[in-house]
């Protein structure tokens, strides 16, 4: 994840180049271009060196002035998976991207002070050997 301050600055200089434009307008974000970006919220956040909890959250592109500009889109199929699997395995992997999904959105897992504990199901489990 990038601070919302660098998407505040882009924001600011495409105002800046297209202010010159007969098709701009100061209301619409990025000086009216069309900007897509791409990840996972639920993924690592920014790293703020001694910030807190809030300073960290403050920092996310969903706390910025822009946020209200943006549409969120959600992938429905996860590609990674699809790729090498053979028809005889496609249900388990179909469950297993559906376990990952869950894990990422919190519904799996005992939550207890912001953190879970999650018990990892047997066949993904790789014995160790001593």
């Amino acid at each position: 994840m990038v601070s919302k301050y660098c998407y505040e600055a882009l924001d600011k200089c495409l105002g800046d180049i297209m202010r010159c434009s007969p098709t701009y307008s100061k209301d619409l974000p990025f000086g009216g271009k069309v900007v897509v970006l791409g990840g996972d919220f639920r993924q690592i956040l920014s790293v703020i060196p001694r910030g807190s909890r809030q300073d960290i959250v403050h920092s996310t592109v969903n706390s910025s002035y822009l946020w209200k500009f943006c549409q969120v889109l959600k992938l429905t199929k996860n590609m990674r998976f699809s790729v090498g699997t053979t028809t005889s395995n496609q249900d388990e992997t179909e469950q297993f991207g559906e376990w990952l999904l869950k894990v990422g959105d919190g519904l799996i897992g005992d939550n207890m002070d912001s953190e879970s504990e999650i018990c990892l199901p047997r066949d993904i489990v790789i014995p160790s050997s001593d």
